[in-house]
């Protein structure tokens, strides 16, 4: 029994970390995000019939889907077939085998992919996060999967306050912050995602230093990277572009 206990505190304490909500009152939000490798060659076509499927089933609206590719990152030459925003239940509710959805996929999708990488489920935290329009609009966006330290993530997320306040005074760069819902020995606890149009833009500093200490004071971006050095085992990063 004490030993059931102790192995029940562990997982709470991980459930702090990597599970936490931005709220328990409203209705969770959620993505599903699925990486796919086309064959050689079928980048253009593997495109043009998902683009096809989410147009006949995943059109606006509760079963809304899209497509993202990886520019830069480990995962290169990937997409990301997204469902969402969505809620649990339109989990549950999806088009599966009625209506000719799963046929559809297996005859215009299936054929023209190498093979399927890691599905996740990730919340959107609203509270943490800034500009999703923004990010709607946009050519791309950076990604990155963070791996929290245990016990560690109300740090994360009081830092993450702090940062939307900046992003949202700059009111030009979505800032996205993400919970993963399914905890992995080496996955990412949170997701954080910043909006972008061009390279050119990318590679140049986009002011959220100079907003942030104009916000809580000169020295405080330091503080900031110092904390999160402290809270954060690793992260992974990559450039996606919105499929249109």
């Amino acid at each position: 029994m004490k030993r059931s206990l102790i192995l029940l505190s562990i997982a709470l304490t991980l459930a702090g970390s990597a599970f936490a909500q931005s709220t328990d009152e409203k209705p969770a939000v959620v993505f599903e995000n699925m990486y796919i490798l086309p064959k050689r060659g079928m980048d253009d076509k593997l495109e043009a019939a998902i683009k096809a499927h989410d147009l006949k089933f995943h059109p606006d609206g509760p079963y809304i889907a899209g497509l993202r590719k990886v520019e830069y990152g480990e995962k290169a030459g990937w997409y990301v077939w997204v469902f969402g925003p969505a809620s649990y239940s339109a989990i549950d509710t999806r088009p599966a085998k009625e209506g000719g959805h799963d046929e559809d996929w297996s005859k215009t999708v299936d054929p023209l992919v190498e093979s399927y990488g890691d599905t996740k489920l990730w919340e959107f935290n609203s509270d943490l996060s800034y500009g999703m329009d923004i990010l709607k609009n946009s050519n791309y966006y950076e990604a990155w999967t963070v791996q929290l330290k245990r016990g560690q993530y109300y740090r994360f997320k009081a830092m993450a306050e702090k940062l939307k306040k900046a992003y949202e005074s700059m009111g030009k760069v979505a800032f996205l912050v993400y919970n993963n819902t399914l905890h992995t020995s080496k996955g990412g606890d949170v997701a954080m995602l910043w909006s972008f149009d061009t390279y050119a833009e990318w590679s140049k500093d986009p002011g959220a230093k100079e907003a942030y200490e104009k916000i809580y004071g000169a020295g405080t971006w330091q503080q900031l990277l110092d904390e999160w050095l402290d809270i954060t085992v690793d992260y992974s990063a990559e450039i996606r572009s919105i499929v249109k």
